[in-house]
């Protein structure tokens, strides 16, 4: 069911509102019905008396507001039913059939509350606009996929939970231009627009958190995962890289050299009682060590114990981007139109998967030239480790294989030519036209992978496993009206 209304007052004052009430069949009867309902107002200040004397060069200053709740259902059928599957095996020559689902009788909508306040100003006969945008997002009742359940239960997992509370706020910025340069046959005109958001759990069901926050398994190219409350999605933990040891042990005649030595948190080596220096390890589980050597990774020791574990993984940064945006302009000469495209994301942090695995020289894979400068000898300084297969901790969940994904992307770029009316007369048409698109053209980035543009996993952190980078391609297009 449906009710909206729209009220406007003296060509200043506007009031939208609505009201959704929706019902799902995914949901028990107790829970299938959901309110959604809606209010956002305006309020035009250019088209008040006392802005009079600006209208000359103010087109429209406006300012709104507005309050609204949506809601999100699972994507599978039944899930208020238990469903049974036959079973391959036969009971006394009868045909048995077995629970093939939970019946979700407590699912409920996820149910997002937004409040936004905005502001829209045109100058100058409408040929400059800025609009402006702030929001916060509260997400309640969080609809989780296939979560793991005790194997008491007899299945592996929930198709759906209900799991917890999460915010997102941020601000949005459009400009554009019509008609900001003009003269004879050209014009010029321009548009950029901006984004910023971020997310912080609020709340999460601990059954969820015990999920994903599985236990450090000690091993080569992994990343500790941690979903916390009054954190963000996507952020990345693991150790802090260092450079790689240049020598097996202490040099006393040259100090700043590195060794696989315990230093103090000024960076003096550390003696035992019997004058010699004790060596770095890397404890994985509760028994086993593995002693570190020259030509070894070094990870930052951050509580100076002489042993890397799961104390010193650290906040290495988030996948979600500090800015996102794109710009382009508009060249019109005659009857030709050109306009290219840009988008752009500036701050967001990328585990380079594909990097791990070329310079690991862990197995017999094919590897990374970056590989020639590895460390070889005592006294080599370089910040690739030695080779050793099947063996060592040289490529560990570290701020090593963490990269900023920052680019800039020519999106696209089009040329476009209209007949005009004249031409149009002698072939008795309305209108055609012809347009030449060219895209993904070329990529600005310090990134090593392949694209900086990667998709975040189920828990927002953007991961490169390497594969295929967006294609170039062009389209050519032809519309005619008759």
């Amino acid at each position: 069911f449906l009710l909206s209304g729209h009220y406007l007052f003296r060509d200043r004052y506007v009031l939208d509102f609505s009201t959704r009430w929706d019902g799902s069949s995914r949901f028990g009867p107790e829970n299938r019905w959901g309110l959604f309902p809606a209010l956002s107002g305006k309020w035009i200040i250019s088209a008040e008396e006392f802005m009079q004397p600006s209208e000359h060069w103010l087109s429209e200053l406006s300012l709104r507001a507005g309050w609204g709740v949506t809601g999100n259902r699972p994507d599978y059928e039944y899930l208020y039913y238990s469903r049974y599957n036959s079973f391959g095996t036969n009971y006394t020559d009868i045909p048995s059939i077995k629970p093939s689902s939970l019946q979700l009788s407590n699912l409920k909508w996820e149910r997002s509350s937004s409040y936004n306040l905005g502001m829209e100003i045109s100058l100058m006969d409408y040929r400059y606009r800025l609009v402006a945008n702030a929001y916060h997002r509260r997400t309640e009742n969080l609809l989780f996929r296939n979560q793991t359940i005790p194997s008491s239960t007899g299945f592996p997992n929930i198709a759906y939970i209900n799991a917890g509370t999460m915010d997102n706020n941020g601000w949005e910025l459009e400009f554009s231009t019509n008609r900001m340069i003009k003269t004879g046959d050209w014009q010029f005109d321009v548009s950029l627009n901006l984004s910023n958001y971020r997310n912080n759990i609020v709340a999460l069901d601990e059954n969820v958190m015990n999920s994903y926050n599985k236990d450090f398994t000690y091993t080569n190219g992994t990343y500790l995962t941690r979903l916390q409350e009054d954190n963000s999605f996507g952020s990345i933990y693991g150790f802090r890289y260092k450079g790689v040891y240049q020598y097996d042990e202490y040099q006393a005649d040259k100090p700043d050299a590195t060794a696989p030595v315990v230093r103090d948190e000024y960076g003096n080596v550390v003696f035992d009682a019997k004058g010699k220096t004790i060596p770095m390890y890397y404890a994985y589980g509760t028994a086993n060590a593995y002693r570190f050597r020259g030509g070894d990774a070094i990870y930052e020791d951050i509580n100076h114990d002489g042993t890397i574990d799961e104390l010193d993984i650290v906040y290495l940064g988030n996948s979600n981007p500090k800015l996102d945006g794109g710009f382009g302009f508009t060249l019109r000469y005659k009857r030709f139109m050109l306009t290219p495209f840009f988008n752009f994301r500036l701050g967001s942090k990328i585990i380079n998967y594909g990097r791990i695995y070329a310079e690991n020289m862990y197995s017999t894979d094919n590897q990374s030239v970056s590989t020639n400068w590895r460390w070889r000898k005592d006294g080599d300084l370089t910040m690739i480790p030695r080779a050793l297969y099947q063996s060592g901790y040289n490529w560990l969940g570290s701020d090593r294989f963490v990269e900023n994904g920052s680019f800039l992307r020519m999106k696209q770029l089009t040329l476009n030519y209209s007949l005009s009316q004249k031409d149009l007369k002698r072939i008795a048409c309305h209108s055609m036209s012809f347009s030449l698109t060219l895209n993904n053209i070329f990529t600005l980035s310090k990134y090593t992978g392949a694209d900086p543009e990667v998709s975040p996993n189920s828990i927002g952190i953007a991961e490169d496993w390497n594969r295929t980078p967006r294609s170039r391609y062009f389209t050519f297009a032809f519309n005619i009206g008759i």
